[in-house]
């Protein structure tokens, strides 16, 4: 499964240093573990949940035989940003939490990315015959996926201020926007407006339409800072996160000659920002199981 594959690749890498084809990142490995340094954090709580199952994901029957081979999903985008749904998983309820239900070892998934749009639904299906295990009568499961979805705003450093760009900002189930402010730190606020979990996978990107990458402190794609984020940045509903950067460096922090040369200024200019943020937005939706003789449809 695609979607576990992820997951498990958010674990921190062994490798002894990153280099730049690994993650087309400035810093050293060692200097991209200084997160506090980097980006910094501050949750809020209180947000207004305005879109209730903005993302939403269903079962096609609330209660299914012992001797289903197949478990139909559908995934709806009712009224939040386009997203690209991953593949699903199952959990089971055991000793009084939910666990993941195994697979088969060596079990592999090719996933085909398709864009839900609002307003639209996508069918999903979760096959047994991937797991180690058939489903058992008188147990409770539950079908998993997360959505993935990139926002985007821009900002201008104007030499004084830092300035949001009047019609990008996102609001409605997700608010995303440069925060006015002195010329000292890029604030970004983050709102779920949703009652969903949400994580940003990675810090902020700093860039512009021409160039990705314009601040070398802010995202790196590193699975150890998305392990970092799953951690300190997981955001229940009705919470928001500031992210607080800085507009300079320290160049020595560079390391690689390339690197260095390029952000040599120590700090962003003035001029027009991009701002993006990743997130993953995780749906879950909950079945029974009963005995095929019990007077249950037999199903798929």
């Amino acid at each position: 499964m695609k979607g576990l594959l992820c997951l498990l690749l958010c674990s921190f890498c062994v490798l002894p240093q990153l280099k730049a084809q690994d993650i087309d990142f400035p810093l050293s490995r060692r200097e991209i573990e200084k997160y506090e340094s980097r980006v910094r954090l501050c949750r809020q709580s209180d947000v207004a949940i305005t879109h209730p199952d903005a993302y939403l994901l269903r079962a096609s029957k609330a209660v299914y035989p012992d001797t289903v081979k197949i478990i139909n999903l559908t995934i709806m985008n009712r009224n939040a940003p386009p997203t690209e749904p991953q593949d699903p998983w199952l959990m089971v309820w055991e000793k009084g939490k939910w666990v993941r239900f195994p697979f088969k070892p060596n079990i592999s998934f090719a996933g085909i990315g398709r864009l839900l749009t609002e307003g639209k639904s996508l069918p999903e299906e979760i096959h047994l015959s991937a797991y180690q295990n058939p489903l058992q009568s008188g147990k409770r499961y539950q079908a998993n996926i997360y959505v993935s979805t990139d926002l985007d705003t821009y900002c201008i450093l104007d030499g004084q201020k830092i300035r949001p760009v009047s019609g990008t900002e996102h609001k409605d189930a997700f608010t995303f926007r440069v925060l006015e402010s002195e010329e000292d730190s890029l604030r970004i606020l983050f709102e779920n407006h949703t009652n969903l979990t949400v994580i940003p996978l990675f810090f902020p990107s700093v860039g512009s339409d021409e160039e990705y990458m314009l601040h070398p402190f802010a995202r790196s794609g590193w699975s150890g800072e998305a392990e970092y984020m799953r951690r300190f940045a997981r955001l229940k509903g009705g919470e928001a996160m500031i992210f607080t950067i800085p507009v300079s460096w320290d160049v020595k922090r560079i390391t690689d000659p390339n690197y260095r040369k390029k952000f040599s200024k120590g700090r962003l200019q003035s001029g027009k920002y991009k701002i993006g943020l990743q997130l993953r937005v995780y749906l879950n939706t909950e079945f029974e199981v009963k005995n095929s003789h019990s007077g249950v449809s037999a199903g798929l």
